[in-house]
């Protein structure tokens, strides 16, 4: 899908010359949503994005009602809902046999038991949606073709060295933060061992019109508008509707076989049929079907971060993937983003005498939190991926268990909000 691109040009002479402003380098969904958060709050904000324009390449996103509740209090949520689609179930399906294992009801019981919805959306869409929302407000100024290169903090707040395109300039602010993604130049500044590790796992996307659907595919699908996991051994596919429901994105978690662990290495998308479809050649014959119209199939190799690093130091804090880049497992990336966003904007609107202690407790409960999470999408892709005698059991489990065993599980994640107690469970 060609690539949704962001004019910001009306945003490139726009400053706040404060030296109170909260200064972010990075706007994607992170620092965006941060943004927002602290603008609620009363604060000013300005954030410099390196990118000469935003653009964001096909890709889905799942939100939960962890983040859409911070969403709909930012006014965002609202300004989605044209582009997004609320799903009436999560499936669990043999990717082999096509056979149904669970359907897990996610439409009115997200809204009723956990107070907000579950949608699927594309993430140009959000960003969008986070954009003009930021645009709306008179305490954010966001700068493109603009890097924050060096910063020094001292008793009177934090100064950056910005590099512009043309220029170097110094700006002056309370805090900074990074949520510059997860090739963040706020961490790996700190030492080589803060890098992001490459899990020798790749994620094809790829989206088809409903329209194009190979009949053999429809079979696969249940009735209704539904989030689908096909699971299989080494290997897992998601489907859902994005872009009002008339388009399906696709995404296929495999491990880089031609590659193996050698990220460096460039991928050739024109040499599917042996990177990627062979490892799905017992699949379905529907899936295969989907997946040769569904070319082009786009990679995106899988990171993640060792180690969560929020408080950096008194001045610096990191946000996002910066922080904590994870894997897809638990389908909580974006979402943990909004999280952390909406959570440091809560810490810092306490009494600015008490932002150390503050953030220190920030950092702690996000780090519990991230913890948790990592956790879940570990259990999730064991369970995705299992093969032979795991396998089977997975599935005896899936039919078996009680559904409302499953939506009691997920409670702990869907129910929590990160703009509440910091020692909320």
């Amino acid at each position: 899908m060609k690539a949704a691109l962001i004019d910001l040009k009306t945003e490139r002479n726009r400053r706040i010359p404060n030296p109170d402003q909260i200064i972010v380098a990075g706007a994607g969904i992170a620092g965006l949503t941060l943004a927002l958060a602290l603008s609620e709050k009363g604060f000013d904000v300005q954030i410099f994005e390196k990118s000469a324009t935003l653009a964001e390449i096909g890709a889905g996103l799942q939100l939960s009602p962890n983040a859409t509740r911070l969403l709909d209090r930012l006014g965002v949520l609202e300004r989605l809902k044209y582009a997004s689609v609320e799903p009436q179930a999560i499936c669990l399906q043999d990717g082999t046999s096509g056979e149904k294992l669970l359907h897990f009801p996610i439409g009115n019981q997200a809204k009723e038991r956990w107070g907000a919805p579950y949608i699927v959306c594309h993430r140009a869409d959000l960003q969008n949606a986070l954009l003009t929302q930021a645009r709306s407000r008179p305490n954010i100024a966001i700068q493109l073709q603009s890097a924050v290169t060096q910063h020094k903090a001292d008793a009177g707040g934090i100064l950056v060295r910005v590099q512009y395109h043309d220029r170097i300039e110094e700006h002056r602010g309370a805090l900074l933060v990074g949520a510059d993604g997860v090739w963040s130049n706020m961490r790996t500044a700190m030492s080589d061992t803060d890098r992001a590790r490459y899990t020798g796992t790749i994620a094809w996307r790829s989206s088809v019109s409903v329209d194009q659907l190979p009949e053999s595919f429809k079979g696969l699908l249940p009735a209704g508008t539904n989030v689908v996991a096909w699971t299989g051994a080494n290997a897992h596919l998601i489907a859902y509707p994005i872009r009002s429901g008339q388009v399906i994105n696709f995404v296929a978690v495999a491990p880089d076989r031609q590659d193996g662990r050698r990220w460096n290495l460039q991928i050739d998308p024109e040499n599917i049929s042996q990177n990627f479809i062979r490892e799905f050649a017992a699949w379905h014959q529907g899936i295969r079907d989907m997946m040769r119209a569904g070319r082009p199939w786009t990679p995106w190799r899988l990171f993640e971060m060792k180690k969560c690093r929020f408080k950096i130091e008194d001045r610096l804090v990191l946000i996002g993937d910066a922080a904590h880049a994870m894997t897809p497992y638990a389908a909580q990336g974006a979402a943990m983003a909004i999280e952390d966003g909406c959570a440091l904007a809560a810490a810092l609107g306490t009494d600015g005498a008490k932002w150390d202690s503050a953030l220190a407790s920030f950092s702690s409960a996000r780090t519990h939190r991230i913890t948790a999470v990592v956790r879940r999408g570990a259990l999730n892709h064991l369970a995705y991926h299992a093969k032979g005698p795991m396998a089977l059991a997975r599935n005896i489990v899936l039919r078996n268990r009680p559904v409302e065993k499953f939506v009691k599980g997920f409670d702990w994640l869907y129910g929590f909000d990160a703009e509440g107690p910091f020692d909320q469970k």
